[in-house]
């Protein structure tokens, strides 16, 4: 039986952090992630559970706070992030006790509920022994980009690497709409935001100073559009690439747009997918959207994502309608 002491994380552990992380061959973090994901974070503070043995990080679990609209009330919300475990320490509650120490911390800094996004093997420790409860998952959607794609999918076999093409800096028309590539996002997407807000539900703002944050000013690599009709923007979208069980998969990170878009969000989907040299696009598309995401060339997939939940503090709320929570991939810390 090992022997671990839970500490809150400080600056002199940061290079144990470091050395868990990428041990466990589970995080591309480095320190310009770092530095970017929990420190220039604009929402909270930093929010890391180590546990340490010896003098030696032997596990992690890290929050991060994100503004969320709950319930039409705006609310600083900790959601876990990074994660690893040292084989040795592994079944022996080590995950349990970081994520409790990480749960108070953040009753305790305001944080109503927590949510996540987690695998089979999270799910039941999340679920079977630390008291959240399953919400309604969200369905993966999918555009074939390449015909060898779904064969080499169904077959089980690897696809070539890909990426994302060459960048161009040139706007594209479709039809009516010109999409544009930005290098920020301006202004008046808080007015894109706050007009789509409302068929959201429950969902992280996402207004200029977020996006900028998540997808401008980060040491990760994505593609921004925004899609203007007659000058005004209406639309704005986040593309990137990944390689996940060995398929290469572009990735919708997020497209918020205003309620009656529907052109403007196929002139993005177009684009994003324009960017790519992958076997696929995949993305979470709401239900009000979905017109424009079949319009696009995009279909449901047999893949779900699990989603869950625990209530932090007294007037937390956890609402089991699927429609009452939106969620995109950017919403994941590894996409």
């Amino acid at each position: 039986m090992t022997s671990y002491e839970v500490e809150l994380y400080s600056p002199e552990r940061r290079q144990g952090f470091f050395e868990l992380m990428h041990g466990v061959g589970r995080s591309h973090i480095d320190d310009a992630e770092f530095d970017w994901w929990f420190d220039r974070n604009p929402v909270g503070r930093r929010l890391i559970s180590l546990g340490v043995d010896d003098g030696r990080v032997v596990g992690v679990a890290a929050m991060s706070f994100f503004r969320m609209l709950l319930d039409g009330e705006e609310r600083a919300v900790a959601i876990p992030v990074h994660v690893a475990t040292e084989a040795p320490y592994r079944r022996q509650g080590i995950f349990s006790d970081l994520e409790l120490n990480n749960e108070r911390e953040a009753a305790g800094d305001g944080s109503p509920i927590t949510i996540t996004f987690p695998n089979a093997a999270s799910h039941r420790i999340f679920v079977g022994r630390l008291g959240w409860i399953d919400l309604p998952g969200r369905r993966v959607w999918a555009r074939p980009l390449r015909a060898a794609g779904v064969a080499r999918y169904l077959g089980r076999r690897p696809s070539p690497a890909g990426g994302l093409r060459p960048a161009s800096a040139e706007p594209r028309t479709y039809g009516e709409v010109r999409v544009e590539p930005l290098e920020r996002f301006p202004g008046e997407v808080d007015d894109v935001w706050r007009a789509a807000a409302p068929s959201y539900g429950n969902h992280v703002v996402r207004d200029a100073e977020f996006l900028n944050w998540r997808y401008a000013d980060t040491p990760r690599t994505y593609r921004r559009f925004g899609a203007y009709r007659e000058g005004r923007l209406r639309a704005v979208a986040i593309v990137g690439h990944t390689v996940k069980q060995e398929v290469s998969s572009g990735f919708l990170a997020d497209l918020v747009s205003v309620p009656d878009a529907h052109a403007e969000r196929v002139s993005l989907l177009q684009r994003a997918a324009a960017e790519l040299e992958a076997d696929a696009l995949i993305a979470l598309p709401p239900r009000a959207q979905r017109r424009s995401f079949l319009r696009a060339g995009f279909l449901p997939t047999n893949r779900t994502i699990r989603f869950v939940g625990k209530v932090l503090r007294p007037e937390g709320r956890l609402d089991p309608d699927p429609g009452a929570w939106h969620f995109t991939l950017g919403d994941f810390d590894f996409f």
